[in-house]
């Protein structure tokens, strides 16, 4: 196996910054798509599409890693920090594949609230990781952490309404039964969210 023994070390930040700005046109098209109130096969297509792009740059990151010699931060913060936004990813392409197959319309005022504030999320985490190879701007890429955990904070209390408001108002167990497991799933991704901004967090902390 050959090794790159100078890497260049914008190469792994250029292919987190793709994965995280996949991310975000994701997030924003699902958006759409709630709001629209329409998720049909073309809209699934579309979101399994961005997941597959989010795969192929994941493992364009760890082939990366095997094939180099020296990484401008740990090797093990880079694999998971990839991972962890492709796991973003996974959850609203779950979802996306959910709503089709229970046969349900997205246009829900709780998943519209959820949806919104994965939107912010990726949006946040897009912004920390464009900056994250550049010391100079830690304090900003904090902040956008930061925003990121707000955000989740957020999302647990929409859970708590949304969630409240399905066993008081649905009348329908299987529609009590389908929600409820895709407002948790959102939840699931929003706590995704955290985690990828606790392991940018880390790596401030590391080389500061």
């Amino acid at each position: 196996m050959a090794f790159n023994f100078m890497p260049k070390e914008e190469k792994f930040f250029d292919f987190l910054t793709q994965q995280a700005l996949n991310l975000t046109r994701a997030a924003e098209y699902f958006k759409a798509a709630v709001k629209d109130g329409v998720l049909d096969e073309a809209e699934v297509k579309k979101m399994r599409d961005l997941e597959h792009e989010g795969d192929t740059l994941a493992h364009e990151i760890t082939d990366m890693l095997n094939r180099t010699f020296i990484t401008p931060i740990d090797r093990e913060d880079i694999y998971a920090l990839a991972n962890s936004l492709d796991d973003v990813l996974d959850l609203l392409n779950a979802m996306a594949n959910r709503i089709k197959l229970y046969k349900i319309k997205p246009n829900d005022e709780y998943f519209a609230q959820f949806i919104d504030l994965l939107d912010q999320s990726a949006a946040s985490l897009a912004k920390a990781v464009e900056h994250l190879h550049d010391t100079k701007r830690a304090r900003r890429v904090l902040d956008h952490c930061i925003e990121v955990n707000r955000l989740e904070n957020l999302g647990d209390a929409v859970r708590e309404k949304a969630i409240s408001h399905l066993f008081e108002n649905e009348k329908d167990p299987m529609a009590v039964i389908k929600w409820k497991e895709i407002y948790e799933t959102a939840e699931g991704a929003l706590d995704k969210c955290e985690h990828v901004a606790k392991l940018i967090e880390s790596i401030l902390v590391k080389h500061g």
